[in-house]
């Protein structure tokens, strides 16, 4: 096996972008679509809610059964909503993680940007799932014997002895989590690679690379946080502009948030339709620099089938002399 490029992985996403532009502007569009999605769902739903408690609030009553049993509704049905949210949720993210892992594992599967719903998709999707239950289950064993610890200590007012039991039981349980998280991250990449399951196997493909794909999340933690302070900071900007002119002057923001809510989105929907077109490339673009490393670092250590040899042609035979 082959060592890992640490800086080809680190710099596959960018790579990625550069030569994949339109398949990147779709998953961004994918993921923000989504989001979209979701807020249509539930601002109409969360704003009849305030409405509703705002207009009780005014009058200074009660509010009646049947005003009580609507709102009753409406967070019975946020909560139906948010399991379906989260279903598909669940298989977007899967669809897309392997749409960037196979656009740099297998790069001439570019049709409708390496977007797939096959077994790979549905194998992350369980995983997804059974890992998320795996971990609470994980992290509440772990948790039980320093809570005893601290219980027993803080009876006896052994307060900066607890603090250090917490401090270390949190220091051990960040290491554990990078650890397995190191040591599964090829788990993706190898199952968009041959379109089998691969769990363990993906665990002993890392043995002795540990120390690199740790360097490699060193690295994209780091560009995160830069990116993250000149996103935030265009951001917030925006943001400002956007409420001083929809209030008319920043000395009006206290009676703009005094308007109905449904006044309130409606004056702010064009700055909210731009935000959700300025947020596609750059949400693209995040999934294509934090996601393509991994698949990188795995086809350092697993090399692809060279590309099949083309034969040339054979050389014109002369023709045989007419008798």
């Amino acid at each position: 096996m082959s060592e890992i490029s640490i800086g080809s992985a680190v710099g596959a996403g960018f790579s990625l972008i550069a030569r994949r532009p339109v398949s990147v502007l779709t998953w961004g569009l994918l993921r923000v679509g989504f989001i979209v999605g979701i807020f249509a769902v539930y601002a109409p739903v969360f704003i009849g809610i305030f409405s509703e408690v705002a207009s009780q609030a005014q009058s200074g009553g009660q509010p009646s059964q049947a005003q009580m049993s609507q709102m009753m509704s409406h967070m019975f049905l946020i909560q139906g909503v948010g399991y379906l949210v989260q279903f598909v949720g669940l298989f977007l993210n899967a669809i897309i993680l392997c749409a960037v892992a196979r656009a740099v594992i297998h790069p001439e599967r570019r049709a409708v940007a390496s977007l797939r719903l096959g077994a790979p998709e549905l194998f992350m999707v369980i995983l997804s799932f059974a890992a998320g239950i795996a971990l609470f289950i994980a992290i509440l064993i772990f948790a039980i014997p320093f809570a005893i610890a601290g219980v027993f200590l803080a009876i006896q007012h052994q307060y900066a002895i607890v603090a250090v039991v917490v401090a270390l039981a949190a220091l051990i349980l960040v290491l554990a989590l990078i650890y397995i998280a190191a040591r599964f991250a090829f788990v993706a990449p190898m199952m968009v690679d041959d379109g089998h399951f691969h769990l363990f196997d993906a665990w002993a493909l890392t043995k002795g690379k540990v120390g690199s794909i740790i360097l490699i999340g060193v690295c994209l933690v780091l560009i995160a946080m830069l990116l993250g302070m000149l996103i935030d900071g265009l951001f917030l900007a925006l943001a400002a502009g956007a409420l001083g002119v929809a209030a008319g002057g920043f000395n009006n923001l206290q009676a703009f948030f005094q308007q109905p809510p449904m006044a309130i989105v409606t004056t702010l929907a064009p700055s909210l339709i731009l935000l959700a077109i300025l947020t596609i490339p750059i949400e693209g673009c995040a999934l294509a620099i934090f996601i393509a490393p991994w698949a990188r670092a795995y086809r350092d250590v697993v090399p692809g089938p060279p590309p099949a040899a083309v034969t040339p042609p054979a050389a014109a035979q002369p023709l045989a002399a007419a008798p």
